[in-house]
C-alpha cells in the first residue's frame, strides 16, 4: 500500500457534487455547516473538507429520524 491510500480519513474524502446522492451543502467554515442545518430543519452527518476556494466545507444532512 501506498501512502496515499493509507491516508483516507473523513476529512480527505474525495466529493463528487454531480454523483453524490446526499443532501448537502457547501460553507465557508464547519460552524457555517451547524447553522446550515438548523435553518433546514435537517439533521448534520457529516463535514467533509475539501480544501478547495471559494467553498471548501461540504455539509451533508440527513432528515431526522422518526
Amino acid at each position: 500500500m501506498t501512502d496515499e491510500s493509507q491516508s483516507n480519513n473523513s476529512d480527505e474524502e474525495e466529493f463528487d457534487p454531480v454523483t453524490d446522492p446526499r443532501d448537502w451543502s457547501a460553507a465557508e467554515t464547519e460552524l457555517a455547516c451547524f447553522a446550515l442545518a438548523r435553518s433546514k430543519g435537517k439533521q448534520l452527518v457529516k463535514i467533509i473538507n475539501t480544501k478547495k476556494p471559494p467553498m471548501p466545507i461540504i455539509c451533508i444532512f440527513e432528515d431526522y429520524p422518526e
